[in-house]
Parts: C-alpha cells; sequence; structure tokens
C-alpha cells in the first residue's frame, strides 16, 4: 500500500497508539471528578495542555481543545461573530477556505452578516492590497488560512496580521493553521492572530481532537452549553486519551518537522521528474513552488480525477482529488475555480500530500502506476 493522502488524515505514530490505548484502560477517570481518579486525568490533561502550548509558544491558558479543526473553526467564526454583532457585522474572508469556514460563512450571512471575500492570486495566495482596500471600521473579523489544504500555498498571515491591526485593534483575526502545523512554524508570538485552529490527526495524532488558540483577552460566544469545561467555553466530558495522544503526536511531529519537509520536498520533486519523462504536455502544476513540500496538486489532461484516482486505488495507491471534505460531491474545487484553472484541466486535478511514513521508493512506484494508467485510457 502507498498512501499519498496525508492532508486528508494520517496514519497514527506507533507510539501514540499505544498511549492512548493505555490510558483509556487505565486512567479512564473524568478530569472533572474530585477523587484521585479523576484528579489525575486532570493532571494528565494539564500536562499535556503545557506540551501543546509550548510547540506554539502560547500561554497554557490559552489553549482551548475541541473535537478537532472543524469545531475549532466554527466556534472561532460563529463565536466570534455572535460576541460582537453589536460592534458591527462585516467580515472579510478568502474564498479558497476549507468548507468548515465557508459553511460557517454561510450560516452567518443567512444571520444577516455582511460576508466580502478577498482576491486571490493564481496560486491562492490572498492579494495583500485587496485586504487593505477591504477592511472597514465595522469589520469585526478576518478569516484567512495558513495553508491552502489543496494546492499548499503559504499564505501571508503575518503581513495581513499587521495590516488589520494597524486598521483597527478591536477586529478580531483568525488564522485556520490546520494544514500548517507540524509543517512550518507556528508560534503566537511573531503571528498577531487572536484565534488559531488546529486539528489532530493531519500530524499522525488521533481523530476527534483538535484545539483553539484564544489569545489572552479575546472573547467568544461558547457554541456548546452544559457543564462548563475549558474555561466554560466548551462544555462536554473531556476526551483525556485523545489530547495526550495529541500532545504525544505534537511532540514528534514538531521535533521532526525539518527533516520531515526536507524528505517531502524530496518525494515531490522525484515525483515531478518520472512524471514529466513522458506526461510533460499532459500535466500542469497547480502548486506554487514555494508552497509547503507536502502538497503537491497536478492536473491530468483527458482524464477525470476520480477516474485516476479509482485506477490507482486498484494498485493500492491512495491519493485524493481534493480537500476529504468535499471529495464525494463529483464537482470542481471551489479552490481550483478561485484560481481560474480551465475546467480541462481542473477535471483531471489529483492532490498528493505526504507524511513521515513515505518514501522517495514510494513516488517511482506511483510515477509509474500513473503513467501505465494513462496509456491504457
Amino acid at each position: 500500500m502507498i498512501y499519498f493522502d496525508n492532508s486528508a488524515t494520517t496514519q497514527p505514530y506507533k507510539e501514540v497508539v499505544e498511549l492512548i490505548a493505555r490510558l483509556m484502560y487505565e486512567e479512564f477517570g473524568n478530569s472533572s471528578s474530585l477523587h484521585s481518579l479523576g484528579l489525575r486525568a486532570e493532571r494528565i490533561l494539564e500536562d499535556n495542555r503545557d506540551k501543546l502550548a509550548a510547540t506554539i509558544k502560547a500561554k497554557p491558558e490559552e489553549l482551548i481543545f475541541t473535537s478537532g479543526g472543524t469545531e475549532s473553526v466554527n466556534m472561532a467564526l460563529r463565536g466570534t461573530a455572535e460576541i460582537l454583532k453589536r460592534s458591527g457585522n462585516h467580515i472579510l474572508s478568502s474564498p479558497v477556505e476549507h468548507s468548515a469556514a465557508l459553511e460557517s460563512l454561510k450560516e452567518l450571512e443567512r444571520l444577516g452578516y455582511e460576508v466580502e471575500y478577498l482576491e486571490v492570486d493564481e496560486f491562492a495566495g490572498i492579494i495583500l492590497d485587496d485586504l487593505k482596500t477591504k477592511l472597514r471600521k465595522d469589520t469585526i473579523l478576518v478569516n484567512i488560512m495558513a495553508v491552502n489544504n489543496e494546492l499548499g500555498t503559504i499564505e501571508p498571515v503575518n503581513e495581513a496580521a499587521q495590516i488589520i491591526k494597524a486598521n483597527s485593534k478591536k477586529t478580531i483575526f483568525h488564522v485556520d493553521a490546520v494544514q500548517a502545523y507540524g509543517k512550518i512554524p507556528v508560534n503566537t508570538r511573531n503571528l498577531n492572530a487572536d484565534l488559531i485552529s488546529f486539528s489532530s490527526h493531519k500530524i499522525h495524532g488521533p481523530k476527534g481532537v483538535g484545539m483553539l488558540y484564544m489569545r489572552k483577552g479575546t472573547r467568544l460566544h461558547p457554541l456548546m452549553m452544559g457543564g462548563g469545561h475549558e474555561r466554560k467555553l466548551r462544555s462536554g466530558t473531556v476526551n483525556v486519551p485523545g489530547i495526550a495522544g495529541f500532545g504525544l503526536a505534537a511532540s514528534i511531529k514538531t521535533e521532526r518537522m525539518k527533516e520531515d519537509q526536507e524528505k517531502s520536498g524530496r518525494i515531490r520533486n522525484l515525483l515531478i521528474k518520472e512524471l514529466m519523462k513522458s506526461l510533460s504536455s499532459k500535466i500542469r502544476i497547480n502548486s506554487p513552488e514555494d508552497g509547503v513540500e507536502n502538497i503537491l496538486n497536478i492536473s491530468f489532461k483527458g482524464i477525470k480525477s476520480e477516474t485516476l484516482l479509482h485506477f490507482l486505488e486498484m494498485r493500492e495507491i491512495y491519493v485524493s482529488s481534493g480537500s476529504a471534505c468535499n471529495s464525494k460531491k463529483n464537482a470542481i474545487s471551489h479552490v481550483l475555480k478561485a484560481v481560474k484553472i480551465p475546467q480541462q484541466w481542473a477535471e483531471g486535478a489529483i492532490r498528493f500530500s505526504f507524511g513521515s511514513f513515505n518514501t522517495e521508493k514510494e513516488a517511482v512506484i506511483v510515477a509509474d502506476a500513473i503513467q501505465d494508467i494513462i496509456k491504457i485510457m
């Protein structure tokens, strides 16, 4: 099996699986219980809050644990809009965001908020001058992802933060760092964002766990009501084993981040080189050269992405045609539409994404398989 779909999800590290299994069996206490089993669970929870905070140079009390990136993004956008509704109703966002953001913004529009979208360049990078132009005094929220999940484009979020805060210190800036975390440094001391979303299963951690960084002084209206967990912002029994797995995965991934990205770069370059040998006129590279090394989006002319995907699956090679959250809709990606890729190319787009367990040998096998498949089409 060759798994080149790590932007959709990743295989957990063996150490993470073993840790979660042990804690689920031995340390199953509720972290809100006052007896010793509960107190042990709370200690594990807070130790991992410290560990995760250290990876992004944040204070532990600035982290709120969630069920994943989607909840974190929803919490950031909808929670901010609700708490600031008396201050204004104008929201700015990139049009190439994950569906968690775009669907949240549609809901806010339905509730009466004015949502405006920024222009992007040919690789889905936001236009900073357009951000300057569209910011208003009644802009309460700006939402921009750090790394595009389909093309791998690194967005200029640091520069955007400076522009946003120069316009109004009251405007909340949310950054979706789900695809950035573990691939490029995310430093809350340097990035002047108020809210940042993260997910565990993109970095070889467990599914169903995420976190929201919330800069001290930032306010949110909670989405979930109940027992008042996570500083009354995210009620619900806390997933202590999952959070511990997230903490361990983050520590491992952060330590080997540079090594993994260098290896991903070699795999990416080798895959392109091998495909270009016989398919140079039939492929188009959609990802920018200066994007993250672990994401490569390529269009294949004359073949639908779903067709190629399933032929590869027959050889136990797993890739995707875009975001996993939209892959079953059989439509051209909104990201490819936004960057105006011609339809004949957009219909044949495949996203290859690499993780800690991939090798250069696999790139050669995948390239050979694609060339064989296209020959018979």
